[in-house]
């Protein structure tokens, strides 16, 4: 097939000549994760984004007009929840965070942090204080919860989080009792660690819920979810992979129940609900906006395929992310159907890109080669047209067999680039 002389080219052939038939594509969100900064003091040595206070881009955070833009964006999607996360630590954009809490229209709010700035019961009250005020001028009264990384990482990094600053938050909250939620999440392989070390800080009991949950019984009475997520094996945590490999389960286990059907996990509809034990299906689409600007479908979008945040539509936006092709294969068969089909035409690239054990890292992972990428857009075309659920212009010279459902594009993909890989 002459179009993987260059597959770059011709993969833009297919989306200028690929046209889906649709009637209703996601008009509105369902989680939302921004990035408000790519800096992180505390520079744990299992980051999965190698972050600390290195400048690894031209910007290492939004501008004030820039999260002016964000606002209205996140508030046009009608997305069900606001996860402020990754990248780096939110608090370093501390105004920032406040500046969401009391503009953004959405119901549910979380922000991930890893409490470093808890330094003393006097600094906490007073930003936790801030954080429940913010809250409370926010006319659509979200619901928030404020979830801290605890693990042996944070606890021993380069400027590390003392248990005692997990404690000064805890006891804020349990004592202050404002009108936000607090939970914990760990790492798989620190069950039976942290978890106790905090509560031998806080005089609080432990109750299993799960395999993947305990909660803290504080001595007032109050409760507060501690959840354990996967060992990622992403960014810096590369070189600890030994370390774990038999300690965390894959993200394929830890992901099983909450498929939709066998096999079938759609993380771009999927409302993140780990601290709760569930992921809460979506006819909206997730999205991750990053800190220089950048936005996609969260497991949706192919990483030649990312845009960058100015004066677009959320619906501009959305209609732009569906007229890939493989945009429709992530977000209504999900990343497994992904992980499958470049399982058969590049397992090396497969291998490599489940080792990392990282959900948020797969889709770049396995479309990174650009004749896989190629690959993966014929197919999801074939499917598509075949489907009559989209079309492919009459010249494109590859219209005819994509429109055959005779001919077995996957094969004939597969084959190619397992030939050419062999004979390099």
């Amino acid at each position: 097939m002459d179009a993987f002389r260059d597959p770059s080219v011709a993969r833009e052939r297919v989306l200028r000549s690929f046209h889906h038939q649709l009637e209703n594509i996601p008009t509105q969100g369902s989680s939302f994760f921004i990035h408000l900064s790519e800096l992180c003091p505390v520079a744990c040595e299992h980051c999965m984004y190698s972050s600390d206070l290195e400048r690894k881009s031209e910007k290492t955070a939004l501008s004030k007009s820039e999260l002016e833009d964000a606002i209205r964006f996140i508030s046009e999607s009608s997305s069900q929840k606001l996860n402020i996360t990754g990248g780096g630590e939110p608090f370093l954009k501390f105004s920032s965070i406040l500046r969401l809490l009391e503009t953004a229209k959405v119901p549910r709010i979380e922000i991930v942090t890893a409490g470093h700035w808890a330094t003393t019961p006097k600094r906490t009250a007073r930003m936790m204080r801030q954080i429940d005020e913010a809250r409370s001028r926010n006319a659509v009264n979200p619901e928030l919860l404020l979830r801290l990384s605890i693990d042996r990482y944070h606890l021993n990094a380069p400027r590390p989080v003392r248990i005692e600053q997990y404690g000064n938050v805890l006891r804020c909250w349990s004592e202050t009792q404002p009108s936000f939620a607090v939970g914990l999440r760990s790492i798989q392989p620190d069950m039976g660690t942290v978890d106790r070390a905090i509560a031998d800080e806080l005089g609080a009991g432990i109750a299993e819920v799960d395999g993947w949950n305990r909660r803290l019984l504080l001595p007032g009475g109050k409760t507060v979810p501690l959840t354990f997520n996967v060992f990622r094996r992403s960014g810096k945590a590369l070189r600890l992979a030994e370390d774990h490999r038999d300690a965390s389960k894959t993200i394929r286990e830890y992901y099983g129940p909450f498929e939709s059907q066998p096999g079938n996990l759609s993380l771009a509809t999927a409302v993140n609900d780990a601290i709760r034990g569930d992921y809460t299906a979506s006819t909206g689409v997730a999205v991750t906006l990053n800190s220089d600007g950048t936005f996609w479908i969260f497991c949706g979008t192919a990483p030649d395929r990312k845009l960058l945040l100015e004066k677009q539509s959320f619906a501009e936006a959305v209609a732009y992310f569906f007229d890939d092709p493989i945009t429709h294969l992530l977000v209504y068969e999900g990343i497994w159907a992904l992980s499958d089909l470049v399982m058969e035409m590049a397992p090396k690239t497969h291998a490599a890109a489940l080792a990392k054990n990282d959900s948020a890292s797969l889709v770049d992972d396995l479309l990174a080669p650009d004749d896989v990428r190629l690959a993966v857009t014929l197919i999801s075309a074939q499917q598509q047209v075949t489907r009559n659920r989209a079309t492919v212009d009459a010249e494109h010279p590859l219209a005819g067999l994509l429109a055959d459902p005779a001919v077995d594009v996957a094969e004939m993909c597969c084959g190619l680039i397992l030939g050419n890989r062999e004979t390099r």
